[in-house]
């Protein structure tokens, strides 16, 4: 009777599993091998027919491709410096408003607190290409409201640095509420005793950042910076598109609009494959290195 009970349970939990085993199989594992299969030939289904094994060819050019070392150099730039800005605003935000969840605001202050995490919240909500039109008009060489209050004539998106930094702006406003979600958890998770201790030991507001909230959300800090980094360097191209198209000239071209460029606009789809895979290695190296960090801090 109880091996009964045991198979229909096993039978249960495999065909509630089998849809979501489906859907990995069918739009992740497989384009993922597909991909891997086509980096090795060379297929241009403009000029070619069938598709040539070449090997390692495709690996080989892309190396030698200034234009690829390039976007890589310009995609883990954006990747650092963008991820480092979004850890330290929404680590000063979460700080801030965690102090109305620690000392249990009451009245006015509890609703401008559940207002203000509301407003915190769309920019992450918004989808990318929206964000990235209301951007463009902000930044607009003629029209720019920032312009406007500045009092000064700025072309944010031609000139090769101000386009990587507007671009690190808006990626930034966007991604932050990330970071501060996050963060407003793992100091909420903290025992209060501890910041009670604090207090009688006479601790100032920089100590307990210091010394309590701080060493409490490392491992919180590892973790989210890790996969905002892996969503950073493989996912951004809707912003660098709509923005700048990668320009001016080549300056803001990452490795999405790279890959996207040579596979269709110039039709080279092993080469496109073959950036992709790279792509994907590295991201995997960012796991790895996130499984190490986080082991090492436990």
């Amino acid at each position: 009777m109880i091996s009964k009970i045991k198979q229909i349970e096993q039978r249960t939990g495999f065909f509630l599993t089998l849809p979501g085993v489906l859907f990995l199989l069918s739009f992740i594992i497989y384009p993922l091998l597909s991909n891997v299969f086509i980096s090795f030939y060379d297929y241009n289904p403009l000029h070619l027919r069938e598709m040539i094994f070449i090997g390692f060819k495709n690996y080989q050019c892309l190396f030698r491709e200034p234009i690829f070392r390039y976007s890589l150099f310009i995609t883990t730039s954006f990747t650092l410096v963008s991820v480092t800005l979004e850890l330290f605003v929404g680590l000063s935000i979460s700080i801030f408003f965690a102090t109305f969840i620690k000392e249990k605001s009451q009245g006015i202050l509890k609703w401008l607190y559940r207002g203000a995490t509301s407003i915190l919240i769309m920019p992450w909500a918004i989808p990318g290409i929206s964000a990235a039109v209301a951007w463009r008009l902000l930044f607009h060489p003629l029209y720019s409201p920032i312009n406007a209050v500045l009092g000064k004539q700025i072309m944010w998106l031609s000139t090769p640095l101000l386009a990587f930094f507007s671009i690190v702006i808006a990626d930034v406003w966007k991604c932050t509420p990330y970071f501060i979600f996050f963060f407003i958890a793992g100091i909420i998770s903290i025992p209060p005793a501890q910041f009670e201790a604090a207090k009688i030991d006479g601790a100032s507001g920089w100590q307990e950042i210091r010394y309590i909230i701080l060493p409490n959300l490392l491992p919180v800090i590892i973790v989210a910076s890790s996969f905002r980094a892996i969503d950073s360097f493989t996912k951004i191209f809707d912003m660098v598109y709509v923005l700048t198209g990668g320009g001016p000239g080549t300056a803001t071209k990452v490795i999405p609009l790279l890959i996207q460029e040579t596979g269709l606009k110039f039709f080279r789809f092993g080469l496109a494959s073959a950036m992709a895979v790279v792509t994907v290695l590295i991201s995997i190296s960012f796991g790895v290195e996130l499984l190490r960090r986080r082991k090492a801090s436990q």
